[in-house]
């Protein structure tokens, strides 16, 4: 008697170990630009991350699977100490924040406006002007310094990778800081992935 040699019985979900430099990810929480997870294996040379470790990095707006590859350099490190809901709340603009602030230096007592049509990151480049002295203006007033949200001054503030860690780093400390503490949470019901 012949055998069917195709099987009807579903599969488990395969995931391929990480290759050279790559990471296998858990999404945990994704919201305003990031996804939070946390390392399930590392693939060899790569430096940096371990099993259980907690990332973010950038979301692409993909359909995300219980587990997920990426190379380790579009990943960034997340301290203990940070909630999900801050990553996910804060990290994005603020990273713009941080990079608009360095794009037009200002001093202490300084009258500064922040021009950008995206509200939350107007909201955060505030609330870091502030926390670095300046007296932030609305958009009607007068002015020492403005501050422009643009392609070119975020782009100079972010840059390579590098760049992008070491500028989360201070964002991160910004907000164990309680620079952002008066601008809102992502709401606890958005954002959470199955576990």
């Amino acid at each position: 008697m012949p055998t069917n040699l195709t099987d009807s019985r579903p599969r488990p979900n395969l995931v391929p170990r990480p290759t050279i430099g790559r990471l296998r990810l858990r999404p945990t929480r994704r919201g305003r630009g990031f996804i939070v997870g946390v390392v399930d294996a590392v693939g060899p040379d790569t430096n940096g991350f371990a099993p259980r470790d907690r990332v973010a990095w950038r979301d692409t707006g993909q359909e995300l699977d219980a587990i997920i590859l990426l190379d380790q350099d579009d990943v960034l490190g997340v301290p203990g100490w940070i909630s999900d809901e801050k990553v996910v709340s804060y990290l994005g603009a603020g990273l713009i924040a941080r990079a608009l602030v360095r794009t037009r230096p200002f001093s202490r007592g300084e009258q500064v406006r922040i021009d950008s049509q995206d509200a939350l990151v107007a909201e955060m480049t505030a609330a870091w002007a502030r926390s670095l002295g300046a007296r932030v203006v609305d958009a009607s007033g007068d002015a020492d310094v403005a501050i422009h949200d643009d392609r070119m001054a975020r782009r100079r503030g972010l840059g390579s990778h590098g760049r992008l860690a070491q500028a989360a780093v201070e964002v991160f400390q910004a907000i164990r800081a309680g620079v952002f503490d008066d601008v809102a949470l992502l709401p606890a019901t958005e954002g959470r992935l199955a576990a």
